[in-house]
C-alpha cells in the first residue's frame, strides 16, 4: 500500500528499510542501527531514534498487558459471584 501510494505520487522507485524491535522493546544493532545508518543518520539520531522506539514499544507492550491482566482477573458482581475466577460478559442483547 505504501509503495502503490508513492508510484501514484510519483516516485518509480522506492526502497523499504526494515527495522527489527524485540519483544518488549529490545533494540538490536545488526537489524536497527545499520539500517537507520544506511539512511544517512548520524550516530547522534540514530541513538536518539532507537531510545524513542524503545520507549515507544515498553509503553504499547504495557498497555496490552495491562489489558490482559484486566480481562483475565476480570471481577463480576452478578450472581455467579465475584472473584479472580469470575469471567467478563458481553451485556444482553436488547431485543
Amino acid at each position: 500500500m505504501l509503495m502503490a501510494n508513492l508510484n501514484r505520487q510519483g516516485y518509480r522507485e522506492g526502497k523499504l528499510h526494515m527495522i527489527l524491535v524485540g519483544a518488549m522493546g529490545t533494540i538490536y544493532k545488526d537489524n536497527t542501527e545499520k539500517p537507520l545508518a544506511h539512511l544517512d543518520l548520524d550516530y547522534h539520531k540514530i541513538i536518539n531514534l532507537t531510545h524513542k522506539l524503545h520507549e515507544h514499544t515498553i509503553r504499547h507492550a504495557s498497555a496490552l498487558l495491562k489489558t490482559r491482566n484486566a480481562l483475565q482477573y476480570n471481577t463480576s458482581n452478578n450472581s455467579r459471584g465475584v472473584g479472580l475466577g469470575a469471567t467478563a460478559h458481553n451485556p444482553p442483547d436488547p431485543r
